[in-house]
């Protein structure tokens, strides 16, 4: 009796939910259908062929055309009135989706005074022409009292009272809708990338990819060619060119190239020129400032542009931020021995294999093995090491002071790295530290606590290991630079 009774009660609590939840589907669904008739129009927004928004803006007509050019995949949009452009499609399919869900918020039935509602001569007009069939069309009108909403009048239809938040997005503006890209390359293409600055001090440089082999890999790095061989800044090349690849304007200033005097173009501030691997050469002009825009042409476009000041510094950068300012560029993976000589002491430490289950790259003195040595943090310093400027081989300074250095650190890459030996030579005088590198032509200056660091991290593997019966004084000439590519 128990079981039966406790039966009846789970299926009549089982039949109650079920009718809830089948009561909540019919009320959901009744509210959409309620939804769907209240839209003042019904189409999919895909049906759209052309769009024709007309305004007035200071009191002067603006019409925009838009029209729909199908594809094999896909269609997009293109500017047809009052310039000929590429149209963004963001923008466009944001307006169809906005129109085809407008829902009023009150209907003025049998209003007749269309003046009283800014509709007897509307700034704005919207329309859009379906494939087949005929147009849907809307006025706006002036907003309500509170701006909360506007009041609008479909063709044909009353008038009717819509929200201000779609407003936006119905009349988007013509610079909102058009594509305002410059510039559009595959960075992974470029070649070479020459680099002209006007001003007080004019500069010209040109950058090379070079492609490097190591350790049975391949990769490329950018290389420093004119005016002089030197290594390039891998970051910033990088920063220039995904600037440069996706080069985006702020606004237009003219639709044509045929007026440059005005925006300062006709002798630029800065002109760069890409030469990708299919022979292609796309070119860059910087001209004026103004008003925290810098006006800008490209061999891309036919108009005259702006680009932020922040944009246009990026393209602007000189040889001396481009060029690579670390002392080393260091894989340890790669080198097959190390000779540290700092006061007299030198000793030359080799990888060892790997202990079975560990990763760990460890290091000793092929004449005393079984003592491990730790050369992680020598070689994460050296590579964070940065100049904090360049002088000349004849400096007198500094060829003074590295005449008895303190230390001098040479890396020699195992057989199948294809490179040279890396030689560092380090001396301080003062609160000046300078580095001669054997892959800079320049002595580097560096922060006198970042040589101090070194100093000591050598002198902590260097003690307890007896001298080498080769060792030799550290006053010999430092070594010939040479201007090859790590």
């Amino acid at each position: 009796m128990f079981k039966r009774t406790t039966w009846i009660l789970l299926g009549l609590a089982v039949a109650c939910l079920l009718g809830y939840f089948l009561l909540d589907n019919i009320q959901q669904l009744r509210q959409e259908q309620q939804a769907e008739r209240a839209r003042l129009f019904h189409f999919a927004t895909d049906t759209i062929a052309r769009i024709e928004i007309r305004q007035q803006k200071e009191g002067e007509p603006e019409e925009i055309l838009l029209e729909r050019i199908p594809e094999e995949e896909g269609s997009h949009w293109r500017i047809i009135s009052p310039i000929q452009s590429a149209a963004l499609d963001f923008p466009i399919e944001q307006l169809l989706n906005t129109f085809s869900r407008l829902t009023p918020q009150i209907t003025l039935e049998g209003a007749t005074d269309l003046a009283a509602f800014g509709l007897d001569q509307p700034r704005h007009q919207i329309a859009l022409f379906p494939k087949e069939g005929d147009p849907y069309r809307l006025a706006i009108g002036n907003d309500n009292f509170d701006g909360s909403g506007f009041y609008a009048q479909p063709e044909g239809k009353e008038v009717v009272l819509l929200p201000s938040v779609q407003k936006g997005s119905l009349l988007p503006s013509l610079l909102a809708l058009r594509d305002k890209t410059l510039l559009r390359f595959d960075t992974a293409e470029v070649k070479a990338l020459q680099v002209q600055l006007a001003g007080a001090d004019p500069e010209v440089f040109r950058l090379e990819r070079q492609d490097v082999r190591a350790s049975g890999a391949e990769h490329f790095t950018w290389q420093i060619v004119e005016p002089r061989e030197l290594p390039a800044d891998e970051i910033n090349v990088n920063r220039l060119l995904n600037t440069l690849a996706r080069l985006q304007a702020v606004e237009f200033s003219a639709e044509t190239q045929t007026e440059l005097a005005p925006y300062g173009l006709e002798q630029p501030s800065a002109r760069l020129t890409i030469e990708l691997g299919n022979g292609k050469t796309l070119t860059v002009a910087l001209g004026s400032e103004k008003d925290g825009q810098v006006y800008v042409i490209t061999s891309e476009h036919p108009a005259v542009a702006t680009l932020l000041t922040s944009t246009a510094d990026i393209l602007r950068s000189d040889l001396e931020e481009l060029r690579d300012h670390r002392i080393a560029r260091l894989n340890a993976n790669q080198v097959g021995q190390v000779t540290l000589e700092s006061q007299g002491e030198k000793v030359t430490l080799i990888p060892r294999s790997p202990e079975k289950g560990s990763l760990e790259l460890r290091w000793e003195n092929p004449q005393q093995p079984g003592q491990p040595a730790d050369l992680g943090s020598l070689f994460s310093s050296l590579n964070a090491a940065r100049a904090k400027e360049f002088v000349e081989q004849a400096n007198a300074e500094a060829q003074r002071v590295l005449s008895e250095p303190d230390l001098r650190l040479t890396f020699e890459p195992k057989p199948d790295a294809e490179q040279d030996p890396l030689v560092l030579t380090l001396a301080a005088s003062g609160l000046r530290a300078y580095v001669q590198s054997s892959r800079q032509p320049d002595i580097a200056v560096i922060e006198l606590s970042t040589f101090n660091s070194l100093e000591t991290e050598v002198n902590r593997l260097l003690e307890g290991q007896p001298e080498s019966k080769d060792s030799a004084p550290l006053t010999q000439p430092a070594p010939t630079p040479s201007p090859q590519s790590p």
